[in-house]
This record gives structure tokens, C-alpha cells and sequence, in this order.
């Protein structure tokens, strides 16, 4: 009798645990502090303790938490006690908010949507309380007294140190690359024939300018050095165009190459100026076809270089080594 006495007041016990109905659902919805800044992140937690049977829903974070904006939200995992109908499970999550309000009492409820066979019921948290800290400080130190503010009419500026966005300012410039890149694949050769034609034409631009100069000025005191400076002039301006030598060339050379009775004749002229010290009309002449032929072959190379756009790519820069024509 002893022994049977224990075995029956356990299963007494045991039946009256599975004999007591399950603990009421708790719906529990706080902050987790009492007092907010306007802008600031605060938190707002959510714990429902609920039979492990049940689905639920927590509350929508786009229009439920209003006037509010749900910055973040920390959902944690289902915990469940017990087993069969006393099962209990306990769902959480906590919410980060700002609020934009300006009322000093602010409050909050919010549901949680069970969903059934047939609808869905919805629970709601009880409200909650929050306090807004003021960040204005009242004139009158009386508590008492109604509070009264006042705007100050100076305020000092706080500076604010300058940031550069460096991110933004990589895209801009590797767009810029990538953009000029493409511009100069399709408009390359374009670009390097258009900036030959600058540098062709403003060099014999300057040629003009120097050897106008010399030779206007010449008189029979002058004709030696001016007559040397001036074949020293156009040597040295047919070597840049051309790309060939002519300063370490005599003037037989030079007429050997070019083939051009004018040429020889005017340098033939040139050289009895700066050798033997003799002038006359003709050694103006004879500088004067220096120059001209110094156009002609300006020319030349110009033409050369505007129908260039039709010869293969790997030949436009290389150096014209037929002979070009000194007379129309």
C-alpha cells in the first residue's frame, strides 16, 4: 500500500497540469526609454506570448507606427516552451523610430493580426508614453509662470568643414576617359590630322614673319649678314616641313636635289652676298623666290596632309620621301 500510495499522486499531479488551461496571451508594446529627442533614433520593443498553435502578424512598419518613421527593425527568433496544448511560444521584435513631432507627450499603440480558419482579429498593445526633451530654456525661473521664449536677434555661425566626395568625383573622371576615349577612337585620326594642319600652318606663318623681316631691311651694308640669315632661315624651316637635312647642304647640293633652275640661280645670288659682298636688284629677287618656293612647298605638304584621310592609318605618319614639286 506504501508503495502504490507515490505512483497515484503522481499521476494526480499529471493530470492536473494537462487539466489547467493554457496561460492567457500577453501582447506587451513599451519603449525602451522615457524621454526622446526630435531627429534622434529611439526604440520601441514588441513581445507577444502567445499558444505555439496560433499565426500571427506583426504590424506593418509603413503606416502602423505613425506619426513615427520606422528607421530599423530587430526581429527575433520564435522561442516555444513546453509541449502538445500548454505549449507556449513567445515572438519579439524591436523597432528603431524617429519622431519629427513636436508635442511634448507622445504616444503609441500598435496591433498584432492573429489569423484564424475564417478572419483575421486584431490586438492592439496598450498605449504607451513617451516625453519630448525640450531644447529651449525658458526665460523666467519661476515653474509656476506660464513659459515665455524669446529669438535672439545675433546668433554666432557654426563652420562646417568641407567634404569632398571622392566617390563621385572617380565616376566623373573615369566617365570623362571613357568618353574621350570613345571620342577619340572615332574621331582620332580626324583630330591628328586637323592639329598637323594648325602646326604646319602656324610655323609657316612664323617663317613669313621672320624672313619678311630680314629681308625688307637688306641694304648693301647689310646684304652679307641678312643674306646668310635668310638662307639659315629657309634651311631650317624646309627641314621641319619636309623632314629632311638642308643646313649641312651647299648650295649645289641643294640644286642637285630639288632640281629647280630658280633655286639654284637664288641661292647661286645668295652666296655672292654672303661671300663676296655683292648686291644689286637681283638678290632681292633672288630672296624673294626663296620664299616663294618656301610657300610651294607649304603647300604641298598642306594638300598632302587634307587628303591623308584616305590612305591606311599605319602610313599617315610616315615622312613623304618622293620629291615634291617647287613650281605650279
Amino acid at each position: 500500500m506504501k508503495r502504490i500510495a507515490p505512483v497515484l499522486l503522481m499521476i494526480v499531479s499529471v493530470l492536473t497540469v494537462w487539466a489547467q488551461p493554457p496561460a492567457p496571451p500577453t501582447l506587451v508594446g513599451r519603449f525602451l526609454t522615457d524621454s526622446i529627442d526630435i531627429g534622434r533614433p529611439f526604440q520601441y520593443s514588441l513581445t507577444y506570448r502567445h499558444a505555439a498553435t496560433a499565426d500571427l502578424l506583426f504590424p506593418d512598419t509603413t503606416g502602423q507606427f505613425s506619426p513615427y518613421r520606422v528607421e530599423k527593425v530587430a526581429v527575433f527568433t520564435t522561442r516555444t516552451s513546453g509541449t502538445g496544448p500548454g505549449a507556449i511560444s513567445v515572438d519579439s521584435a524591436v523597432y528603431t523610430l524617429v519622431s519629427f513631432e513636436i508635442d511634448s507627450i507622445q504616444l503609441l499603440r500598435v496591433p498584432v493580426r492573429l489569423i484564424n480558419a475564417a478572419d483575421c482579429t486584431d490586438l492592439f498593445t496598450d498605449i504607451d508614453t513617451v516625453f519630448l526633451r525640450s531644447q529651449l530654456h525658458p526665460v523666467t525661473a519661476d515653474p509656476m509662470a506660464p513659459l515665455s521664449y524669446t529669438l535672439a536677434t545675433e546668433t554666432t555661425l557654426a563652420p562646417l568643414q568641407q567634404q569632398f566626395n571622392y566617390p563621385q568625383f572617380g565616376l566623373f573622371v573615369a566617365g570623362l576617359l571613357l568618353l574621350s576615349g570613345l571620342l577619340y577612337g572615332v574621331f582620332g585620326r580626324i583630330i591628328r590630322r586637323q592639329w598637323r594642319l594648325y602646326q604646319l600652318n602656324r610655323r609657316h606663318s612664323r617663317f613669313l614673319r621672320e624672313f619678311n623681316g630680314l629681308t625688307q631691311g637688306i641694304s648693301a651694308d647689310t646684304a652679307a649678314e641678312t643674306a646668310n640669315q635668310a638662307v639659315i632661315s629657309w634651311k631650317t624651316y624646309l627641314e621641319k616641313i619636309e623632314r629632311r637635312a638642308y643646313s649641312s647642304l651647299t648650295t649645289s647640293e641643294i640644286a642637285e636635289r630639288v632640281s629647280d633652275e630658280r633655286v639654284t640661280n637664288a641661292l647661286r645670288e645668295a652666296d655672292l652676298m654672303i661671300y663676296g659682298g655683292a648686291f644689286s636688284e637681283q638678290s632681292v629677287t633672288a630672296l624673294r623666290v626663296l620664299s616663294d618656293v618656301a610657300t610651294q612647298r607649304y603647300l604641298y605638304q598642306r594638300a598632302d596632309l587634307q587628303v591623308s584621310a584616305g590612305r591606311p592609318a599605319d602610313t599617315d605618319n610616315q615622312p613623304d620621301t618622293a620629291e615634291s614639286p617647287v613650281s605650279p
